[in-house]
């Protein structure tokens, strides 16, 4: 490899670990009770990164997760079950709000990411606990 192509490499990595740090945190949240015996969180979607990325729930049900998309930038929100199955998927439109209701069935570990290329390598990614 020739040396502005090894000064080139390294320059990309360097950046990319600057961005991921820029990421920030984890930022934990518990969600509110509902009337309905549900559930409701707010999560803010900004470039590389949701906020809160850790979401606490106290039991299994329904969850109602208002998400705003807080970027010029499109994002979106995928669920995954505790078997790696998507639960939902939902595309974030720059600056638009979305409520995605969902039934999380069981205690354990929700994953959710945004699908669009390199944001969940780049940070934007996180979990809703249930009932731990």
């Amino acid at each position: 490899m020739r040396s502005d192509s090894r000064k080139s490499a390294f320059l990309i990595l360097v950046v990319i670990a600057v961005m991921a740090g820029c990421a920030g945190g984890v930022k934990v949240q518990t969600s509110a009770p509902m009337s309905n015996g549900g559930s409701m969180i707010a999560i803010s979607a900004s470039n590389f990164k949701f906020s809160p990325n850790e979401v606490r729930v106290e039991k299994p049900g329904l969850l109602a997760i208002e998400i705003k998309n807080v970027s010029g930038t499109k994002h979106n929100f995928t669920l995954k079950d505790l078997r790696g199955k998507i639960l939902k998927a939902t595309d974030l439109q720059p600056g638009g709000s979305v409520i995605v209701n969902v039934e999380l069935p069981e205690p354990g570990v929700y994953n959710f990411f945004c699908n669009k290329t390199f944001h969940s390598t780049l940070g934007m990614n996180g979990k809703i606990i249930v009932g731990q």
